[in-house]
């Protein structure tokens, strides 16, 4: 409803006479720790690392978990030069886990989220080097850009994203730490503010 509430002095105002403001004085040149920006003709690119110290946990960790498991559940069979379906079938799940922690952590280690942005629309970039996912949009599909927050199904934790709403919704960001996230959000927001103004987006 375009209203909010200052729980400090009880004073209620229009969040969009000040998120203007806000936007006005994001500096897309300043660049927090771990975020990038470029320019390449009509082209910015803007990015972020998604290297994190839960590495440091993840690695070992998964050293000694898939090296044990699957370890214990293939490694005899080679040794002995046996093959025994059974177990082999019990693995299987064990091989599904260590890809997805591996993905984590290998993420954690020298994952990112870039974006290549024109005029028309862009692309994001999620992975590490060229291995990864690539989601395409245009700017006259895109209506609002907000962080958003989904819950664990498990756990009380919750993970942060950036969503492009509009005819269709685009997340990214999920494995970024805030101010890396905040930067993307704010680099969106005025540049699809500059697009819809008319103004040159890039500078």
């Amino acid at each position: 409803t375009d209203v909010g509430h200052c729980t400090s002095c009880d004073h209620l105002f229009k969040i969009s006479e000040h998120l203007d403001q806000v936007l006005d004085n994001f500096d897309i040149h300043t660049t927090p720790k771990g975020t990038w920006h470029s320019e390449e003709r009509d082209v910015t690119i803007i990015g972020a690392s998604t290297r994190s110290p839960i590495a440091l946990f993840l690695v070992p960790f998964m050293l000694i978990w898939s090296g044990g498991s699957l370890g214990g559940i293939y490694g005899f069979q080679i040794i002995e030069g046996e093959f025994n379906l059974l177990i082999s079938l019990f693995g299987i799940p064990f091989i599904l886990g260590s890809i997805f922690f591996w993905g984590i952590a290998f993420m954690a280690i020298w994952g990112k989220v870039e974006a290549r942005l024109d005029r028309q629309g862009g692309s994001i970039f999620t992975g590490i080097g060229s291995i990864g996912r690539t989601k395409k949009f245009s700017w006259q599909e895109v209506s609002s850009i907000h962080e958003k927050h989904r819950r664990a199904n498990t756990t009380n934790t919750y993970a942060s994203y950036i969503a492009l709403e509009g005819k269709r919704r685009i997340t990214f960001g999920t494995g970024l730490n805030e101010s890396r996230r905040f930067y993307l959000l704010k680099s969106f927001q005025s540049i699809h503010g500059k697009v819809k103004s008319n103004k040159h987006f890039i500078r």
